[in-house]
């Protein structure tokens, strides 16, 4: 609580980056003391967490957790050849990276791939493509997850080609598992259940639920730091 002086509110300065209660010679002659010693315990708590923590990994840092630049993690079990830690060379918000063939819910977060300094919250829920989407940087602007084009009749279609029905609808996407040559008429895509196989002639396609994205903001960014020789 600030201190009241002959009816004056006299508060102690604070720093600009981590807002640390600090004396300096303007407020020295009106700091309360006790308070002065309270406000420094807080600082020393507040540094400690600010600088340092400890992981085997990045991966293993808590979503929706904001790290500031210089934040620092010790590695747990550091080894010849590997580093002694990471550090934080990007403020944002920690997310796990961006994963293939994974099945996301409403509200998971992840990290760009390739790293673009986004942060991406899961609207839609469904399963992640076997590559990664084009991330879009505009705030709030939300894409699918899956790269695929509409179904083509009487085409080569390879392992790992994604479609999507041709009446527009991308709400599910269709990979496929067996190389081959499409039918002259189009599938019945929504007789087919999803997660399970469909023949198409002599390609075999695989449905899944397509995922959509928004970026929400920006992620953090850790190097490893300390090479151990």
């Amino acid at each position: 609580m600030p201190t009241l002086r002959n009816g004056v509110t006299i508060e102690m300065e604070t720093t600009n980056k981590l807002s640390l209660k600090i004396v300096t010679e303007t407020t020295f002659e009106q700091d309360d003391i006790k308070e002065t010693i309270v406000k420094y315990g807080e600082n020393f708590s507040k540094l400690e967490k600010y600088l340092s923590s400890s992981a085997q990994s990045i991966e293993e840092l808590n979503d929706n957790t904001i790290y500031p630049i210089g934040y620092i993690v010790w590695n747990k079990t550091p080894a010849i050849s590997g580093h002694i830690g990471w550090v934080a060379t990007r403020e944002g918000i920690h997310a796990k990276t961006w994963k293939p063939n994974k099945n996301y819910v409403v509200g998971d977060l992840v990290k760009a791939v390739p790293d673009n300094g986004g942060l991406y919250e899961c609207v839609v829920d469904g399963k992640s493509s076997t590559s990664s989407p084009t991330f879009l940087t505009g705030l709030h602007q939300e894409f699918y997850d899956a790269n695929g084009s509409n179904w083509r009749k009487e085409y080569n279609y390879e392992v790992g080609d994604i479609v999507y029905p041709t009446n527009g609808s991308k709400q599910y996407y269709y990979i496929c598992e067996t190389a081959g040559l499409s039918s002259v008429n189009e599938p019945v895509w929504s007789s087919i259940q999803n997660e399970t196989a469909s023949i198409d002639n002599s390609v075999v396609w695989r449905k899944a639920k397509t995922i959509k994205w928004k970026r929400i903001g920006n992620s953090c960014e850790f190097r490893p730091f300390g090479k151990i020789e």
